[in-house]
């Protein structure tokens, strides 16, 4: 039986109206003769337990190196996992916390090489036909930097070649050729139009609005006159109206001449670019070709090959780019030009989005790269979000003026960066992420994964949209064993892509290996952390701890972060008390310390029994009235201490009747221990009357839920000391789940609800007589505090093992249970034949009742 949790009351409310009938020896049924209960009771030899500091191996002899103890099962799913290569071998490991989850499978993977061309580089380029669609490249480990500076390098050897050109003769002279062809032919159609415009009273001028853009004055005494000052002459009559209009249709059409003249100029001043940049290209295509053929043959591979064209390409279409502007081309041309298109065409338009750095385009992004490839990545994401997890676009890669993201801007996640290798996730952070979890399955299923901007509420539209990058990566998922149900049966894409788990256990054999091995492990968390040396008996101190977290004799418990939290707080407390080692006194030192600072609540408890707010009685005789045992769960600490369970019973219909779970203070378990001892008491009693029996079980005192079924056999033990009317020990405690046959099974939390109970006596007054009840199933959990050893070692303490509720009632009524005889009924003077009978004389008052 399990509470969550207990709160204080005050006096008035714990105070229980119930009561009982304490029944001494002078009743009459103490004359049928009692029974001994010694057969049941079990001898300091079956409760001691004890490891002799001499059988524990000798900590300076223990091994450095040791492998990862006691998760055999869990261990060979894991290397299964890592060494299979096929689709969906991904592992979902489950197991209690403090297990050595994370070690276990850190320590696996940092072993592991990666097999011959699972990793490579990978690195985002610019996209010359696509601007918005950055292209991937890839390349064998540590070759993308290498690749990065080639690049950097080939953009500095064209502007040092350009700069040779520049400085040739040959160059010099076919430059002034067409420079001078151009501007010939500019300056003869400007003059003669000029001159047409002169004979007929216009001038050229810059337009008032804009002086950049060029505009027509007719010449009014010699000077430039505007056509206000014109309108203002023809109203004063000092120009004829005729000759006013006259003006302005040769402005108009002399405009137009202009516009089409200066737009002429710009072809041609465009076509003068055009030969200076076929003239440069000309001159570099040579080396720039010899150049890529070696990156070609130095970087193999179809995308770098089509990347180094498409370089290649921009390079020679944007060639004005590698040379200082006023080196390159002309300054601007004609007044009244509006500007000349860059020769370069679409490739060099598209290119820089105001980048500051004009050779950004021609950059490298390295997201992964792999200098060191002897051993394959393995990434533990702590956080799992999305960005993390799949990578994210930054406002801007490269310093760009308007703050727009490119390929500079892309940066990698934990898939990317754990691609070739291991990705290791916790359940509860990955799940949570709802858009994540999707996409880590999607990346699973197509072997690709995309950076993209972070789905969102507040998130932005980057206007990029990478290639997908191909991964290969391992995805290992740490969770519970509800979690991994809930995904097995709930989620259809979840069992072909983890179909390894990987199951760590609480508990593992106490053998020589696994001793020796925990010693090892001890020994190890001494040296790296520098605590005092450990002593056998030190060492065997904290063996027996782990053996009463494990629950089995036979048994020790794999939660290593208790153990190793168990060295550091005897260290702590050893070193305060000036003690040169670890010894098992240090060790009790730490466990008292302990539980000194958790059990406030224990000690709030023992205060109201004391005080009688809550009513125990640990002596004496009662009917319908017994000790159950409950541990009070706290999570992080827990204990056990008596409850008092009661029943009430009269002729009815109405069967057993939960207190609790009528007032909803019921779990399951405890629900379905109920319908047991109902199941139980029908076929052992009623084979010839139906039930009539109204019987309210009760935990007195209790206001918080009740669980479990250890209290299903307290339960029986009150509900025929009811019905029978046959009195109980008090000074007994009771604890044990039972099935329907009446045999009694293994309970949780034994050792707990043992010493809980004792504590009470001790409180109370021990008198030499009590004790507890348990099953048999449980002797080989008693992993009892020294205390209770010698205290029944004494014989002051007791502690009886049954495998039956019949051998469980003559124990606490010191009555015959009874069996049937040849006739069908049960002894008379025995338990249960008072049970039955009353049974009967019950079903015969409701059939009288019913008549009447």
């Amino acid at each position: 039986m399990k509470v969550a949790r207990l709160r204080n009351r005050t006096k008035s409310t714990c105070r229980s109206a119930l009561g009982y009938y304490t029944h001494t020896m002078s009743d009459q049924r103490t004359k049928v003769p009692r029974l001994s209960a010694d057969a049941h009771l079990l001898t300091f030899d079956q409760v001691r337990f004890y490891i002799d500091p001499d059988s524990i191996p000798d900590p300076e002899q223990a091994p450095a190196q040791f492998g990862i103890i006691g998760q055999p099962r869990a261990i060979q799913a894991l290397r299964m996992a890592i060494e299979m290569s096929a689709k969906g071998y991904n592992v979902f490991v489950t197991g209690p916390a403090g297990t050595g989850k994370r070690t276990a499978i850190m320590k696996l993977l940092r072993e592991r090489r990666p097999p011959e061309g699972a990793l490579s580089d990978c690195a985002y380029v610019h996209n010359f036909r696509s601007p918005y669609e950055p292209r991937v490249l890839y390349f064998p480990p540590g070759r993308a930097r290498a690749f990065r500076g080639e690049m950097h390098s080939l953009i500095e050897r064209i502007s040092d070649r350009l700069q040779v050109v520049f400085e040739d003769k040959h160059y010099q002279k076919r430059r002034e050729e067409i420079l001078l062809a151009s501007e010939n032919a500019e300056q003869e159609r400007i003059a003669e139009f000029e001159t047409r415009l002169d004979k007929a009273g216009f001038q050229i001028v810059r337009s008032a609005e804009d002086e950049d853009r060029p505009d027509i004055a007719p010449m009014l005494d010699g000077k430039p006159a505007s056509f206000d000052e014109i309108q203002r002459q023809a109203v004063n009559g000092e120009i004829d109206q005729s000759r006013l209009e006259q003006i302005r249709e040769n402005y108009y059409r002399f405009i137009d001449e202009m516009n089409r003249i200066f737009a002429k100029l710009r072809v041609n001043r465009n076509e003068m670019r055009r030969k200076l940049v076929e003239l440069q290209a000309a001159s570099v295509e040579p080396r720039l070709n010899e150049e890529i053929r070696r990156l070609k043959a130095e970087f193999p591979g179809e995308r770098v090959a089509a990347h180094l064209d498409a370089v290649r390409e921009a390079i020679l279409t944007g060639i004005e780019d590698f040379a200082p502007e006023s080196v390159v081309s002309p300054a601007a041309g004609p007044s009244g030009s509006s500007g000349s298109s860059s020769p370069s065409g679409g490739a060099h338009s598209d290119s820089d989005h105001g980048d500051r750095n004009r050779f950004a385009r021609f950059d490298v992004n390295i997201l992964v790269e792999h200098t060191d490839s002897d051993r394959s990545p393995v990434v533990f994401e702590g956080s799992a979000d999305y960005a993390k997890l799949f990578g994210t676009i930054e406002p801007s890669g490269d310093g760009s003026d308007d703050g727009g993201p490119t390929f500079m801007s892309l940066r990698a996640g934990s898939i990317l960066q754990a691609s070739g290798g291991f990705l290791i996730l916790r359940a509860q952070d990955i799940l949570s992420q709802e858009e994540a979890w999707n996409a880590l399955k999607r990346t699973l299923q197509d072997g690709t994964t995309e950076i993209r901007t972070v789905p969102g509420p507040y998130s932005h539209p980057s206007g990029l949209k990478p290639e997908p990058i191909e991964v290969t990566v391992k995805v290992i998922v740490m969770g519970n064993e509800h979690i991994y149900d809930i995904l097995y049966n709930q989620d259809e894409e979840f069992g072909k892509l983890f179909k390894i788990p990987a199951e760590f256990d609480a508990v593992m054999e106490r053998d020589e290996r696994n001793t020796a091995e925990y010693v090892a492990f001890m020994r190890m968390i001494q040296t790296e952390e520098q605590l005092l040396p450990l002593e056998s008996d030190g060492i065997a101190a904290v063996v027996e701890h782990g053996v009463r977290l494990a629950e089995f004799r036979n048994r020790l418990s794999t939660r290593f972060s208790r153990i190793a939290d168990l060295l550091r707080e005897a260290d702590y407390w050893g070193r305060r008390q000036n003690g040169a080692c670890i010894t098992r006194r240090e060790v009790e030192a730490a466990l008292e310390q302990r539980r000194y600072l958790y059990n406030l609540p224990e000690e709030k408890i023992d205060e109201q029994i004391l005080s009688h707010e809550l009513l125990i009685a640990v002596s004496g005789w009662a009917i319908g009235r017994i000790n159950g045992l409950a541990v009070i769960d706290r999570g992080y600490y827990s204990f056990g201490r008596p409850m008092v369970i009661t029943v009430r019973t009269s002729p009815g219909d109405d069967g057993i009747i939960n207190i609790e779970r009528e007032s909803g203070l019921s779990g399951e378990l405890h629900d379905k221990g109920v319908y047991i001892i109902e199941g139980y008491l029908q076929s052992k009693y009623l084979r010839e009357h139906p039930l009539s029996v109204r019987a309210s079980i009760c935990f007195e005192q209790s206001y918080v839920e009740v669980d479990g079924d250890s209290a299903s056999s307290s339960e029986i033990y009150v509900l025929l000391s009811a019905i029978g009317e046959v009195p109980m020990r008090q000074d007994i405690a009771v604890t044990g789940s039972v099935n329907q046959m009446g045999e009694l099974q293994a309970v949780g939390g034994i050792s707990e609800k043992i010493e809980g109970f004792y504590e009470v006596c001790r409180k109370l007054g021990i008198t030499g007589s009590q004790g507890v009840i348990i099953p048999r199933g449980n002797i080989e959990n008693l992993i009892l505090s020294r205390e209770v050893q010698n205290e029944i070692r004494r014989g002051r303490f007791h502690i009886w093992a049954v495998n039956t509720i019949d051998q469980g009632i003559e124990i606490l009524t010191g009555l015959p249970a009874g069996m049937r005889t040849q006739r069908g009924a049960f002894q008379t003077g025995t338990v249960n034949s008072f049970v039955e009978k009353r049974l009967r004389e019950m079903a015969e008052q409701m059939r009288r009742f019913g008549g009447r």
